[in-house]
This record gives C-alpha cells, sequence and structure tokens, in this order.
C-alpha cells in the first residue's frame, strides 16, 4: 500500500500530490507583513520604531552594525509593560535584550561609550552562533506554562 504525501514547494507555496496541485494564497496583510520581515531595517527606521533611542547615536557604525544583524528581531521587538516583570514573550525579551540599554542611555542613566561598548559585547555574542543567538534570548518554559502579563 502506498500513500500520496504532499510536497511542498517553499519558492511557489504550493503542496504538489498525485491527485491535484494546491495553492495556499496569503492574504495581503500577512503577505505584506511577510514582506517587510524580509527587507533590511535601516538604521532610520529602526529610530523610528523605537523612539526612546537617542538620535545621536545615527552616524555610530556599531549601530548601523547592529540594526544590520538584528533587524528581523528588531522589527518583532516590542516594549514590555511594567505588570510583566521580568518574564515576557518573544517580542517582550527581543527588546529587553536589544533595546534597552540604547534606551537607558537616552534618558541619561548610561555613559554613551558603555552603551556602545554593550552594543559591541551583543554583537560580538551574535557572530559566535548566528543561527541560534535569538533562541538563547529567550528563556525556556515548561509546557502549559501561562503567559505573563497584565490580568
Amino acid at each position: 500500500m502506498t500513500r500520496d504525501f504532499p510536497v511542498l514547494d517553499p519558492v511557489r507555496s504550493r503542496a504538489y500530490t498525485s491527485q491535484a496541485m494546491v495553492q495556499i494564497r496569503l492574504s495581503r496583510e500577512l503577505e505584506g507583513s511577510a514582506r517587510a520581515a524580509c527587507a533590511p531595517l535601516s538604521v532610520d527606521a529602526f529610530l523610528a520604531l523605537f523612539p526612546e533611542v537617542p538620535r545621536d547615536l545615527r552616524d555610530e557604525p556599531i549601530l548601523a552594525e547592529y540594526v544590520r544583524a538584528f533587524g528581523p528581531l528588531l522589527r518583532v521587538a516590542q516594549k514590555p509593560t511594567p505588570c510583566m516583570g521580568t518574564g515576557g514573550d518573544a517580542p517582550h525579551v527581543f527588546y529587553t535584550r536589544l533595546v534597552n540599554d540604547l534606551a537607558i542611555y537616552g534618558i541619561g542613566l548610561a555613559k554613551r561609550d558603555r552603551t556602545l561598548a554593550r552594543l559591541q559585547a551583543t554583537l560580538a555574542q551574535y557572530r559566535q552562533q548566528p543561527a541560534t543567538f535569538a533562541c538563547t534570548l529567550v528563556p525556556r518554559r515548561a509546557p502549559g506554562t501561562p503567559r505573563t502579563g497584565c490580568a
């Protein structure tokens, strides 16, 4: 007895079986967000996404390299609410790990050279394992653990 399993063609988003061809279409909104996520993030777009990041860092080469390396993660990063505490979903952890130091510098609680050194250190960690770096940012949770956040 043989079974026909669909084969996915990732280029055309079509599944082929021996009986029929099926094409999966994305909604316009989902297709637009997927296309935007693939586009590289510029420093100006990053500064527009996060107004808490000071503009005096715009011309820093380290910031350009940082945005180039973490662009996809920065696109989905979201500022966590105070009731989330130390937890939160991946977008909140991305913000805390990738944007928070810049925001702290923006309100005057950190020095410029130390902030740039932290960006450099994060980039060095990323270069050691670029394929799995995002996974190391988000702590593991036991299955069934409720999400943290405001009730």
